[in-house]
């Protein structure tokens, strides 16, 4: 009489199977509520650093170019009929205009600084030109941008106007159409502008970025 064989005893059964697989889920699911908050951490100051940067790039350029407001090429040739003036164009609490040779070009043009719906812009164009005023025909320099401001002051430090009741606009003049320059008192006094910027990242499911710059420029070619 032969023995018999005892059965294979590889593998496992359905039970331990299951068990096996309930203890891997839990320590997935432990990993998971570790990592998770870290990853959005990290995503959320990804997002606040994008939005630091573009708002710190576009003021940057603000910055300069007002800075150089009233550099005319044209006023230091032979030709005195060339002559320009009027380095601030349009001056209200939420958009700047200025012209001069500011890009570094060698030509002088009109630059308007403001905001709309689709963020900060700049407009270049030809001064006198209706269009080179008008918000929308401007390149967008940074996206997400919620507020933009400027405030004027003279050379003693006064605010323009005085006193400085917002919304205001020097010498009545506003963007969208080509300014007059009938009156010029109050934008011929500006020397300092300071401006705030106010930047705002929107995620679905999480907490908004926001982030407020602050510069001050003193005009060069008063």
């Amino acid at each position: 009489m032969r023995p018999s064989r005892l059965r294979s005893q590889d593998g496992f059964t359905l039970v331990e199977v299951l068990i096996a697989m309930s203890v891997f889920l839990l320590i997935l699911l432990g990993v998971f509520q570790v990592f998770e908050p870290s990853n959005t951490a990290y995503q959320s100051s990804q997002r606040k650093l994008s939005v630091q940067q573009n708002g710190r790039i576009a003021m940057d350029m603000i910055v300069r170019q007002i800075r150089m407001a009233g550099a005319f090429p044209e006023n230091f040739d032979a030709n005195p009929a060339n002559d320009l003036a009027n380095g601030v164009q349009i001056a209200t609490d939420t958009a700047l205009a200025i012209a001069g040779d500011l890009d570094g070009s060698g030509a002088s043009n009109a630059f308007l600084f403001c905001r709309d719906a689709s963020g900060l812009r700049r407009v270049r164009g030809a001064i006198g030109n209706a269009a080179s005023y008008t918000c929308g025909n401007g390149d967008i320099l940074a996206e997400s941008v919620t507020s933009l401001s400027f405030a004027y002051y003279d050379a003693n430090n006064n605010p323009v106007p005085n006193p400085p009741t917002a919304p205001y606009q020097l010498d009545g003049q506003a963007p969208g159409a080509a300014p007059t320059f009938v009156t010029t008192t109050e934008r011929a006094a500006v020397r300092r502008v300071v401006i705030k910027l106010t930047a705002r990242e929107t995620v679905p499911n999480q907490p908004a970025q926001t982030y407020t710059l602050n510069s001050d420029v003193r005009l060069r070619n008063p």
